[in-house]
């Protein structure tokens, strides 16, 4: 599965002046905040409102770009297909679904501060009333809701809440009823991973023909540090390129850098599914890039590649078995992407309905399969209505 040269031109949306003038010299910070809610279960169980079933992807590109600034990112670039928006942002990515989204922003980003007004636009664009009625007057109650982070290495050069994980989870707690926080990993150690989730709203599904719990959502993210120095080297971006790609220089250099990297070919794309690429390429280093499979998955990387605090994400919801035609699996696309970055550490999450998803019980077993790691750690949790496993790695000094 490789990327054509015609992505560069098939954008729903794109912003010249700002892929052209934008600039990372001041860029560090590359774990991300990610923040997924699920407003509905699916698709089905959008209320029709006046005869009229409204969806997230209603709400127009102005709308958004405003909930953006509130987050201090803009808008680089749109792909879209008939089951989702995917935004190339100045700051990592946002992908909107008729009934969910997932933002994920790095820097010194403010991810939660936009929650109120895009409430408050669902509410007067779609006329969702996403308010609990019953008890928690003045909460929201979604179908469900994510907010997770890796600890940042520079804490206090964050906004706001963003300082400390306690102020980040009180300000959640005021905004959605029933939500709970975890520490994941070694508290001592400044490579933990956090985690806030709602408990799932059943009653949005109870009426619904179609079972939540018969899809089989997944979502696997693999957080990096300390890359290799060769590796790294090939997202630094002096935006010199000299062929007519018919893009501006940004998205043309984002491609070059996806094809020279391979990462196009993480997956193996046995269906022959359609797929659909949008990167870009920082000056004077750093790339972001959104893939999209089968019209409705996508994966996603971001990468800072600065010497002393180099990182690089990996997330994706692809079903790895459906797309590969069960030809591979999770842990072969975990080793592919650290093939790519052959970082010093990393630590890895997976999300899963149940233990018993193929890629869960593969992942739970991997220990000499990393080649050159040690395991630091592996974690799981029963989270309602999912399973989670985290693990960490460090290479082995030789």
């Amino acid at each position: 599965m490789t990327i054509s040269i015609k992505e560069l031109t098939n954008h729903s949306y794109i912003d010249h002046e700002l892929s052209a003038n934008l600039d990372s010299t001041e860029a560090f910070e590359g774990p991300e905040k990610l923040l997924e809610i699920w407003f509905y279960p699916n698709v089905q169980t959008i209320p029709r409102i006046n005869g009229q079933k409204l969806t997230l992807r209603n709400i127009e590109v102005d709308k958004w770009v405003e909930i953006l600034k509130l987050v201090k990112c803009e808008v680089l670039s749109i792909k879209s297909t008939g089951k989702l928006d995917a935004f190339l942002l100045s700051e990592s990515s946002l992908f909107v679904y008729d009934h969910k989204i997932t933002l994920k922003t790095c820097g010194t980003t403010t991810t939660l501060f936009c929650l109120e007004r895009l409430f408050d636009i669902v509410k007067d664009e779609l006329k969702w009333d996403l308010l609990n009625h019953t008890s928690d007057e003045g909460k929201y109650h979604p179908y469900k809701v994510f907010y997770s982070r890796r600890c940042f290495m520079f804490p206090l050069k964050q906004r706001s809440i963003h300082k400390n994980w306690s102020n980040e989870i009180e300000y959640l707690n005021n905004f959605f009823r029933q939500g709970r926080s975890y520490l994941v990993g070694r508290n001592d150690q400044s490579n933990h991973w956090n985690l806030y989730v709602t408990e799932t709203n059943k009653e949005m599904a109870k009426d619904s023909e179609v079972n939540p719990d018969d899809d089989q959502d997944e979502t696997l993210e693999i957080l990096m540090t300390g890359l290799d120095n060769n590796k790294a080297q090939q997202f630094i971006c002096s935006r010199n390129v000299k062929d007519d790609l018919g893009a501006d220089e940004g998205h043309a250099y984002g491609y070059k850098i996806t094809k020279n990297t391979q990462l196009d070919c993480v997956y193996q794309n046995r269906m022959g599914s359609s797929f659909h690429h949008d990167a870009f390429a920082f000056t004077p280093c750093g790339y972001s890039s959104n893939m999209i499979i089968d019209e409705e998955y996508y994966y996603t990387l971001h990468v800072t590649p600065e010497k002393g605090w180099s990182y690089a994400s990996f997330e994706s919801n692809v079903p790895v078995s459906t797309v590969s035609l069960h030809k591979q699996d999770n842990l072969q696309v975990m080793n592919s992407v650290l093939n790519a970055f052959q970082p010093q550490d990393f630590c890895l999450t997976f999300f899963a309905k149940d233990m018993s998803n193929q890629s869960f019980t593969k992942l739970m077993q991997i220990v000499s399969q990393v080649s050159n790691y040690t395991k630091k750690d592996r974690i799981i949790y029963d989270l309602d209505d999912y399973q989670l496993l985290y693990m960490r790695f460090e290479r082995i000094v030789s």
